[in-house]
């Protein structure tokens, strides 16, 4: 599964250069590891991405939390929750 345009915009305004085009890699694993259709691997994506905070060292951590358990990383970022898709589309805007 692809990841989206809102995913891969947060990828290129968290990191630059060689870091974006590593982590945009290691995220598209995670999704298709968890690949649970579109909602959920935009979400556990997203996740992700909100707990590595632009941080290439944090990123790696959460992708690693990702891949144990997909819930762990979704409480860690507060995307845990029923309002999920408020959340991210507040964190990461509309278009998916």
């Amino acid at each position: 599964m692809e990841l989206t345009p809102r995913i891969k915009r947060r990828i290129a305004q968290d990191y630059t250069g060689g870091d974006r085009e590593a982590v945009e890699g290691i995220l598209f694993e995670v999704v298709n590891d968890y690949d649970r259709g579109v909602d959920g691997s935009e979400r556990v994506a997203a996740a992700t991405l909100i707990h590595g905070q632009g941080k290439v060292d944090r990123f790696l951590l959460a992708a690693q939390i990702a891949r144990e358990d997909f819930r762990d990383i979704l409480m860690d970022s507060g995307l845990e929750h029923e309002d999920w898709r408020e959340r991210l589309d507040a964190e990461f805007g509309t278009d998916s």
